[in-house]
């Protein structure tokens, strides 16, 4: 039975969110001291989600005490004991596996047709229906300067079955920072919302190498993880001699459950510069990521975060211009039941990108899961303040 909440629910929820437990994670590398990046840090007892910025740092919201799991693909999964974590800012250390070094497994069957059977079973593993809150976040560069941001507080409502995925999308709060001009086109820039849970859930991005015809383009091979026995890896790398744009890929799976926890893929810098023209008619790429991290909670599977860049070269009134887009997605909460809403709160868009501001609380300090770091405060800010500038002006133009 569908819980009877209202979306004017989830505002409150928010607003009663902060009078919560919180303190700042700093997560170091334990031989460097330096600070790890994207690592997913889970409250086992709340089940909220969090990840650490570029400075290694988390600020850690709960609703309960709960102890805190640490996980990142370079390094030993650890679980912290939260009466440990006793100060405003804790600093966790996390070791390493560069130490252990990968064993290739030999198989049976080819590695592809494992990878497929690993897809199907994680297909078929999806916790659906769900409803997922997430923290989503987009940087916009052009020639190398961040010139546009927009975040927001999600709800993604997941609904029908593996194999017909439907999303509804209510947002709870929204900002948008900065100007886009015309050679950013808002219709290619981030991903479609409307179908971005369908395209991660059905795992659409192992599509190219999925196909039969793959084995004559990619080596494929599996091998040990080192911070997890229970996992493996399966890498995809194009041969040196296939032509175009192609992704490597890294496939980190639970050899017992059968399910995928980590995928990400990217291209190397070597194959960009050899083949400049992309899959965009006009544009030349330069930059081009993607990652997800999965997590099996009981019986629950889910998104636990996501991220994708793309980066490209383009002409733009008779000059080059690079544009560069981030999109981070971070599952701060979840529930196995959707909520009632109405379809007047669905949110139609493809991006936050031209959805007007509105919030009322500093959702992404306390509720984001994902804190931006000093440097990126400062540029938000003063996009911000360029906003309101030229808004001013156009308000009160000069004679």
């Amino acid at each position: 039975m569908i819980k009877k909440l209202t979306f004017l629910f989830l505002f409150f929820s928010s607003m009663v969110f902060s009078q919560s437990i919180e303190y700042t994670i700093i997560v170091k590398d334990f031989d460097t001291d330096l600070p790890i990046e994207e690592v997913t840090i889970t409250a086992l007892r709340t089940r909220q989600g969090f990840l650490t910025n570029k400075d290694g740092k988390a600020f850690v919201s709960l609703t309960k005490s709960s102890d805190l799991e640490f996980i990142h693909s370079s390094y030993k999964t650890i679980v912290i004991k939260i009466a440990t974590l006793n100060k405003n800012e804790n600093v966790v250390y996390m070791e390493p596996n560069t130490q252990q070094l990968e064993e290739f497994i030999v198989t049976k069957d080819h590695p592809q047709q494992i990878l497929k059977r690993i897809v199907e079973n994680s297909k078929d593993k999806m916790t659906i229906p769900m409803n997922l809150k997430i923290y989503l976040r987009e940087f916009y560069k052009r020639d190398n300067e961040i010139v546009f941001f927009n975040d927001g507080l999600i709800n993604f409502q997941i609904l029908g079955n593996e194999n017909n995925i439907k999303t509804d999308i209510l947002v709870e709060q929204n900002r948008a920072v900065g100007v886009l001009d015309g050679d950013i086109d808002p219709n290619i820039l981030g991903y479609d919302l409307n179908n971005i849970i369908e395209n991660y859930y059905q795992f659409k991005y192992l599509d190219e190498v999925l196909d039969n015809s793959a084995k004559k383009t990619y080596d494929f091979s599996i091998k040990t993880y080192p911070s997890n026995e229970d996992y493996l890896v399966i890498k995809i790398v194009p041969f040196p001699e296939s032509q175009g744009i192609l992704s490597d890929f890294i496939i980190v799976y639970d050899s017992n459950k059968k399910i995928i926890v980590e995928l990400s893929s990217y291209v190397s810098s070597e194959r960009l510069q050899k083949y400049k023209e992309s899959m965009f008619a006009s544009r030349k790429v330069y930059k081009l990521e993607f990652k997800n991290t999965f997590r099996l909670d009981g019986d629950v599977y889910y998104l636990a975060n996501s991220k994708e860049v793309i980066g490209f070269e383009k002409r733009y009134k008779k000059k080059d211009r690079r544009i560069e887009v981030k999109n981070h997605m971070v599952i701060t909460d979840f529930d196995k039941q959707p909520f009632e809403y109405n379809d007047k709160n669905i949110f139609k868009g493809k991006s936050l990108i031209n959805k007007k501001t509105s919030f009322f609380t500093n959702y992404w300090d306390v509720e984001s899961g994902f804190v931006s770091t000093s440097e990126e405060k400062a540029v938000i800010e003063s996009l911000g303040k360029a906003k309101e500038d030229i808004q001013n002006e156009e308000q009160n133009p000069k004679e």
